[in-house]
């Protein structure tokens, strides 16, 4: 057979007598026999059927009947699949990676089938072209191509080679037989069931543009359920007048890659392969969206469950961003090849932090096996029991009472009427691949301890020549799952060390703390002080109490910084006895001097 399209699709063979048989009633009899309570059998057998009709010549009806009958069935156990991969945080264990891997070439097997009914139909001699068919054909592989990859960014696993490769080449055929805008109706699309080859296109290159392995969980089936509707808003065309801009994107259709702003191509760019996609009158509409008040939420983790299709306030502006402006590295980075400590989440930071002079060991032969050495300032505090406290965090807890920490902290082990008894968090060792002044690129050396969200705190500490850094906290912003138990991840740093304290509001008991840190003040972004804290229940206006050093000092959030849906970040106002923010003199009087906390950790 002929390829006229040059997809990469299997030599097709004459069937064999077993081989089943793709004939209308056949498909039919097969599908209502699939034991769908069985999402497992029936993934099974729907992936071995496929890969078997894709090696074997079947006439072009019965091929579209199958994969056409098919579609509801494919959909149905891949969106029961995902529970096992959507929201789980990384690494997936093995298991889940197999799910993701059969997911994804469920999804890859329809687009091979709609491919080879493509070059069969474009191969063969036909006096009347049924365009409308052919339109259907590309446009099913297309959506079944888009699927392949959102598995992949969903699972922040890299995607296929050549699959953007066939994406390109798809769209070319469409446009070359001017299909482009031709009416497809697919059932499956929740708000368009009128859709074309250039809407369905469009959204892939938009989605690729999101940077998607900068979003967080769920956020990308969000994205890409939402596209479905905002597509038509942006415009794809020739080079032709083309000025450069930030809302410009350029693809190649001659190559495997994604879409890339149309200034960092060069002008070679400026051929019969390349289309620049426009998106100034979508990022406007998401302007006024905003500027009207759009908003569900302040992030969409703690305030939109996954199955919903709504995007929030915060996931809209990081989508304008992408979609508008090229992103710039502000600062160079260097290669390097280092290994650090590392540990994710607040919980295992504040712990990590406050038993920084305990021993903390790691994997036999590590330059951290040695603890670090850290001291802590003796206070008195009159207010708290008197016998003598490790650490800043032992003078927050009462031995020997129950605190209520927070829900979403390592639960503690607790013995009726006995002492509670904390579970010890350990660091783990991964190592530096790069940095810059702003962060740093880390890939984990072992099978990591914790699990990884794009969002989430991290601590990090450095060890050069014969010193010892403190904790550095920084922010997850991008998340790859290289291979299996292996994660190469991208830091924004906020601060080169931290303390660790306590949070509670002022009508909780006096042991009823949540794990907190405080970072230092950041004259040279002229940031103050500011805390962190779990992203709920925290809101500006909140008036809370803060434990330092055994001192309980009154406070009143004042501005939120960021809030990943993870963990928040707030300014913070002192406020007198009652209730009173202190202010001018009576501020410098007043207000406790923190520098005394940060040569304590």
């Amino acid at each position: 057979m002929s390829k006229s399209l040059g997809l990469s699709i299997p030599e097709l063979v004459k069937p064999e007598k077993d081989h089943f048989d793709l004939r209308q009633k056949n498909v039919d009899e097969w599908l209502d026999n699939l034991p769908r309570a069985n999402i497992g059998e029936t993934a099974r057998r729907v992936f071995e059927t496929l890969v078997e009709a894709n090696r074997f010549k079947h006439p072009h009806q019965n091929r579209m009947h199958f994969l056409e009958a098919s579609r509801e069935t494919v959909m149905y156990v891949t969106d029961s699949m995902k529970r096992h991969f959507v929201g789980i945080n990384a690494p997936l264990p093995a298991k889940n990676l197999k799910i993701v891997a059969a997911t994804r070439e469920i999804h890859h097997a329809m687009a091979i089938g709609y491919m080879i009914a493509t070059e069969n139909y474009l191969g063969s001699s036909l006096f009347f072209s049924d365009n409308k068919q052919l339109a259907t054909m590309i446009q099913r592989a297309l959506s079944s191509l888009g699927k392949v990859l959102l598995t992949c960014y969903q699972t922040y696993t890299p995607y296929p080679a050549n699959v953007w490769s066939e994406i390109h080449k798809l769209y070319g055929a469409a446009e070359g037989h001017k299909l482009l805008s031709l009416t497809v109706v697919d059932d499956q699309n929740l708000h368009n069931v009128k859709t074309s080859i250039n809407a369905e296109y469009i959204r892939i290159l938009l989605m690729a543009l999101t940077s998607p392995y900068r979003l967080r969980h769920g956020e990308a089936g969000k994205v890409y359920s939402v596209l479905e509707r905002w597509s038509g808003k942006s415009r794809l065309k020739s080079t032709e007048n083309i000025t450069r801009s930030g809302s410009l994107f350029a693809v190649n259709l001659a190559s495997d890659e994604a879409p890339k702003n149309y200034s960092l191509f060069d002008d070679s760019c400026k051929s019969e392969f390349c289309r620049i996609l426009n998106s100034a009158s979508l990022t406007k509409a998401i302007r006024k969206d905003l500027k009207h008040g759009f908003k569900t939420g302040e992030t969409t983790i703690t305030s939109i469950e996954i199955n919903r299709p709504d995007l929030s306030q915060d996931l809209m502006k990081r989508l304008l961003i992408a979609w508008c402006i090229i992103p710039k590295r502000s600062y160079p980075r260097n290669e390097i090849d280092e290994r650090v400590q590392v540990t994710l989440g607040l919980t295992s930071t504040h712990q990590v932090i406050i038993n920084g002079n305990r021993n903390t060991r790691i994997n036999s032969g590590d330059e951290f096996e040695n603890t670090a050495s850290f001291e802590t300032s003796n206070v008195s505090v009159s207010n708290l029991i008197a016998d003598k406290q490790p650490d800043v965090w032992d003078m927050i807890y009462f031995p020997g009472d129950t605190g209520d920490l927070d829900a979403l902290e390592e639960q503690l082990h607790k013995d009726q009427g006995s002492q509670n008894k904390q579970k010890k968090e350990q660091s783990e060792t991964w190592l530096i691949l790069n940095e810059s002044a702003s962060g740093y690129c880390i890939k984990s050396v072992n099978e990591p301890k914790g699990r990884c969200q794009v969002g989430e705190l991290i601590g990090i500490r450095r060890q050069t020549a014969n010193s010892t850094w403190k904790w550095g906290i920084g922010v997850i912003r991008w998340l790859r799952s290289e291979q299996a138990n292996s994660l190469m991840i991208g830091i924004e740093m906020l601060t080169p060390d931290a303390a660790a304290i306590g949070l509670r509001a002022p009508s909780n008991a006096k042991h009823d703390y949540r794990r907190t840190l405080m970072l230092p003040e950041l004259s040279a972004v002229n940031q103050p002080t500011t805390l962190v804290t779990t992203a709920v229940p925290y809101r500006i206006g909140h008036k809370l109490v803060i434990n330092i050093l055994g001192k309980e000092i009154l406070i009143k959030l004042s501005k939120q910084v960021q809030n990943t849906g993870l963990f928040a970040q707030f300014q913070f106002e002192i406020m007198d006895d009652q209730g009173a923010v202190l202010k001018g003199e009576q501020e410098d009087e007043n207000t406790p001097d923190f520098s005394g906390v940060w040569t304590s950790i």
